[in-house]
């Protein structure tokens, strides 16, 4: 009996030694990656699709941090590329710009983050070698199918009440420069379509003053629109991609299209501040976001387009939505992000200015 007893104490040991072996040690200080990324349901869909496989996979803690707003490119910025975390897992093309320019932002190649031998050629154009382009949107016409008739024309919005009637006052969104990319491809569309561009907006600035009556709501952020959505307050308005797509894709009763005078293209793009702790692990962060189950999932969870051509098995809708092959991409206008960059300033204040009355 004791013999017995002595041999399953035995084994029990062992058992308990080897559970102490492969049970998951605490991450520590290098263990650890802090992120900016956005909040709201966008936190919920990047934990589910990319933080959490991130994690299981490298075994470390991942610590989100939407506390910035939109635009983390500010933090680093005034803190000279120390802002406290990691990776700016959402930046735009015009930050992306910038940091290399100011040089904020961790010089990056296929040597750090092997994937972006897979990107689209169109994401080496876009942005110096200092970050990736993870996924893409474009603007998007969103309007209320109850309401009103499919618009044709960037102008259907920007020139509503001419296009539709009284009816529509108090049912149009605009985007404040809170949400400065938003708020600027929106105005530079309306400039486009009435024969001009990002340097040449008068017209897009007189169509803003004229349309201000009719505003239910200027946004701050993309969520912030998304209550007059949901009680279908907003019968049509400029919105990215992604969203619009969302909301269809719910069922509720808005439509999304591309207007006759095209679109602009949106890169989302990720970088590395230059006085991150973490450096290697942030690297390993930006590959992984680009691996195909990780795009997959990510993309169909938040209907973005994805930041490599090479994956197949797109559902039929997602292929009709987004931009899935190199003919598609071709169709997206890019306009000058740089510049933008260098006018954001005077164009907030001129927004003010105009919507202040």
């Amino acid at each position: 009996m004791e013999q017995t007893r002595r041999k399953f104490m035995l084994t029990a040991g062992a058992v308990a030694t080897t559970a102490a072996v492969i049970r998951p040690r605490p991450a520590s200080a290098a263990d650890t990656l802090t992120i900016a990324a956005y909040g709201g349901e966008y936190r919920d869909i990047f934990t589910r699709t990319v933080i959490q496989p991130f994690e299981k996979k490298f075994g470390v803690q991942v610590i989100y941090d939407d506390s910035g707003g939109v635009d983390p490119y500010p933090r680093i910025r005034a803190s000279r590329g120390a802002p406290g975390f990691d990776v700016a897992a959402e930046l735009v093309v015009a930050t992306s710009i910038l940091g290399a320019k100011e040089k904020l932002l961790e010089p990056i190649t296929e040597k750090e983050v092997p994937n972006l031998k897979h990107v689209w050629k169109r994401s080496r154009e876009l942005i110096p070698p200092n970050g990736i382009v993870q996924t893409y949107q474009y603007l998007a016409l969103m309007w209320n199918k109850k309401q009103l008739e499919k618009p044709t024309s960037w102008l259907d919005y920007w020139q509503a009440r001419k296009h539709y009637g009284d009816k529509v006052k108090g049912h149009l969104a605009t985007h404040t420069p809170g949400n400065f990319t938003l708020a600027a491809y929106a105005l530079i569309m309306a400039a486009r379509s009435t024969g001009g561009d990002e340097r040449h907006m008068d017209k897009a600035w007189e169509m803003l003053k004229e349309s201000r009556p009719d505003v239910a709501v200027s946004a701050a952020s993309s969520a912030q629109a998304v209550p007059y959505i949901e009680n279908e307050q907003i019968w049509i308005m400029p919105f990215w991609s992604a969203r619009s797509a969302i909301y269809v894709n719910r069922g509720l009763p808005y439509g999304m299209t591309i207007p006759k005078e095209g679109t602009l293209l949106l890169g989302n793009t990720a970088g590395i501040p230059i006085g991150a702790k973490n450096k290697k692990l942030a690297f390993e962060f930006l590959n992984f976001r680009l691996e195909p189950e990780i795009q997959k999932a990510f993309c169909e969870a938040y209907n973005a387009s994805p930041g490599r051509p090479d994956i197949t098995g797109w559902k039929p809708e997602f292929v009709e939505q987004q931009i899935t092959t190199e003919d598609k991409m071709k169709t997206m206008l890019t306009p000058d992000d740089a510049y933008i960059a260098s006018v954001q300033r005077d164009w907030t204040l001129k927004w003010q200015e105009i919507m202040a009355g």
